[in-house]
C-alpha cells in the first residue's frame, strides 16, 4: 500500500476545481444584504386615494382664484381684474388688497406682453398678501 498522498492533492485540490464553498458565503451574504436594505412598497390596496370623494368631510375652497389679466394695448401694458383696470403696479396692488386671498390669484399673461409686466403682476399680487401665485399664458 502506497501511503504517499497524491502531488495533485499536496497542492489543495486537483487542477482546474473550484471551490464553491467560498462563491455560495458571497451569494447568500449578498443575498442577505438585498433583503434586509430593500423597502418594500405597500399594497395599492392599502394607499389612500388622493382624489376626494363625497361625503369624504374634507373642507372644500369654494372660492375660485382672482384673476390678473395682463395685455398690451398700443405700446402701454394694462392689468384688469374684473372690470377694473389699470396700468400701475401700486394701483393694482391696492385693488389686490380687497380681494379675498385664500384661493390665490392667477396672473394670465397674452403672448406679445414684456416679461417684465408679468414679474410686475406677480410682485404686486405678492405685496398684496397673496400666498397662492400661478402665472397662467393666455390662449390667444
Amino acid at each position: 500500500m502506497n501511503l504517499t498522498p497524491h502531488p495533485e492533492r499536496r497542492r489543495g485540490g486537483t487542477l482546474g476545481a473550484v471551490t464553491m464553498t467560498s462563491m455560495i458565503d458571497v451569494v447568500f451574504l449578498l443575498l442577505i444584504f438585498f433583503l434586509v436594505t430593500s423597502s418594500f412598497a405597500p399594497d395599492e390596496g392599502r394607499i389612500d386615494s388622493a382624489l376626494q370623494t363625497e361625503g369624504s368631510g374634507a373642507p372644500t375652497n369654494d372660492l375660485q382664484p382672482q384673476i390678473v389679466s395682463v395685455r398690451r394695448s398700443g405700446q402701454v401694458v394694462t392689468f384688469s381684474v374684473g372690470q377694473r383696470t389699470t396700468t400701475s403696479a401700486q394701483e393694482l396692488t391696492s385693488i389686490l388688497r380687497l380681494l379675498p386671498r385664500e384661493a390665490g390669484v392667477a396672473v394670465r399673461v397674452s403672448g406679445d406682453v414684456p416679461v417684465g409686466a408679468a414679474a410686475t403682476a406677480m410682485q404686486a399680487a405678492h405685496d398684496a398678501g397673496f400666498e397662492r401665485r400661478s402665472y397662467v399664458p393666455a390662449s390667444d
